[in-house]
């Protein structure tokens, strides 16, 4: 008869093999972050053409009940996109340059005790806005051969034809992949998960439609009236509220603040 003390030992064998599960189980879960991090811009890629095939799926859809076909028609829906893009940084980025100079200006004006230099952080984001902006390409620019070279350039024009792309490919075969993704599930739930990735591409596409408008509409209405009134930087501020018009509430409030401060005189300028 055994002792209460003594309990069954596990074979060595054993234990080699769970340890051996467990360590491979972990360099794969370890692999497998590393593989989304690495990736993690083809990922924010993929996801944003995603997003431009939900916007656009719609019009092209209804292009070719007319009689288009979707290839057509997609190349339609980038043709005009990329129309509105060239005209908005043709129009926008050197106006917003001005400005931008304008307030750096303004901020590094000799007062009348003598010169004094600029800081802070208002200061610090008008520097980097004005950089950012000259990156852009703007007027003639876009005409610019130079700008096409360059490893920076290369890199955005590759980001840039993978978005297209992936959104053309996703809009043109999106019933196929839906077709092959139901495939692989039992027949039962086949139904749902096409309602359910209809609805989600469906309410995707009419959100992000719907932001686009809003930011466009807000942008080009608070500019003119804020040019109208004579404020300064008007530009910069009016598309300013328009991106914060899509935070619920908060955006608002941030970019009525930011105009009642752009407009309220500076001590130095009241004086």
């Amino acid at each position: 008869m055994t002792s209460s003390d003594e309990q069954p030992t596990e074979p060595l064998s054993a234990l080699a093999a769970r340890v051996a599960i467990a360590t491979l189980v972990v360099l794969g879960i370890l692999a497998v972050m590393a593989t989304l991090w690495l990736g993690r811009v083809i990922l924010a890629l993929l996801f944003l053409a995603i997003v431009i095939a939900s916007a656009i799926r719609p019009s092209v859809e209804a292009l070719r009940r007319k009689g288009i076909p979707k290839g057509f028609g997609v190349l339609l829906h980038y043709a005009a996109l990329a129309g509105l893009l060239a005209l908005g940084l043709w129009l926008a980025v050197p106006a917003a340059i001005d400005q931008v100079q304008g307030a750096l200006g303004l901020e590094q004006r000799p007062s009348a005790g003598g010169a004094e230099s600029a800081t802070g952080v208002k200061h610090d984001v008008l520097i980097a806005l004005d950089h950012k902006l000259r990156d852009l390409p703007s007027g003639t620019a876009l005409l610019d051969p130079a700008f096409q070279y360059g490893r920076k350039a290369f890199e955005v024009f590759i980001g840039m034809f993978f978005v297209v792309a992936a959104a053309a490919y996703w809009i043109i075969e999106r019933e196929r992949a839906i077709d092959v993704v139901c495939s692989l599930l039992p027949g039962p739930k086949r139904k749902v998960v096409r309602d359910t990735w209809e609805l989600v591409d469906l309410r995707l596409g009419a959100f992000v439609r719907g932001q686009a408008l809003l930011i466009a509409v807000v942008a080009t209405i608070l500019s003119a009236g804020f040019w109208a009134t004579g404020l300064p930087y008007w530009l910069l501020v009016g598309v300013f509220a328009g991106v914060v018009e899509i935070v619920p509430v908060i955006g608002p409030l941030v970019a009525g603040i930011t105009a009642i401060g752009v407009a309220s005189p500076s001590p130095r300028t009241s004086r």
